[in-house]
């Protein structure tokens, strides 16, 4: 069996990566949208000083996991 193939696709904020990535993954990979699951991790938490290194951190392991679930 042939390893998976791990693809990052970077750039600026609204350069289309989220667009571009849905079109080359359909059916074929799920797409992990970084910025759209800090996002949401960012506004479940209450606000503190630590608050954007733990959406972080959150989001981090969330891509971890969908990584070794592949």
């Amino acid at each position: 069996m042939a390893s998976p193939i791990l693809t990052v696709i970077a750039g600026c904020n609204g350069s289309g990566k989220s667009s571009f990535s849905n079109a080359i993954t359909s059916g074929h990979a799920p797409s992990f949208d970084y910025d759209k699951v800090f996002l949401e991790k960012y506004n479940s938490l209450q606000d503190s000083k630590i608050r954007e290194k733990m959406a972080h951190n959150m989001a981090r392991n969330k891509y971890l996991y969908k990584i070794q679930k592949f």
